[in-house]
């Protein structure tokens, strides 16, 4: 009676593995699938990259064969060391305000003690 038992709770505890084992593997080759995608992307863009930065260099190249100047090409030339002006953008922190001596706080401009009737109306007259 309790080997049957045994048997029984092994083979529920091996099921639940399956099971485990099979929701994993699914999820891994979600993200196998998308790292591959990812890096193909970057190999073909890298791929394209080179080559477009080799025609312009032999068209900058035949340029100045034809008679331009350093100075003509410039804005053609492609730097690759200069940062992207398509980067993000950060916005500089702002300063803590501190309060300037010999204005009045908050605190200090509004009195919430209280005051009797007759000395309110007397304040505000």
């Amino acid at each position: 009676m309790e080997n049957q038992s045994l048997e029984t709770e092994f083979a529920a505890l091996d099921e639940q593995i399956r099971r485990e084992a099979e929701k994993k593997m699914q999820a891994i080759r979600v993200v196998a699938t998308a790292h591959k995608t990812l890096a193909d992307t970057r190999e073909e863009f890298a791929r394209a990259d080179a080559a477009n930065k080799k025609a312009l260099t032999d068209a900058i190249a035949a340029a100045r064969s034809a008679g331009f100047t350093d100075a003509d090409l410039k804005r053609w030339q492609a730097d690759d060391n200069k940062p992207s002006r398509r980067g993000q953008q950060r916005r500089p922190r702002k300063a803590a305000q501190k309060d300037q001596p010999g204005t009045p706080t908050a605190t200090a401009s509004t009195d919430s003690s209280p005051q009797p009737a007759n000395e309110s109306l007397a304040a505000s007259a």
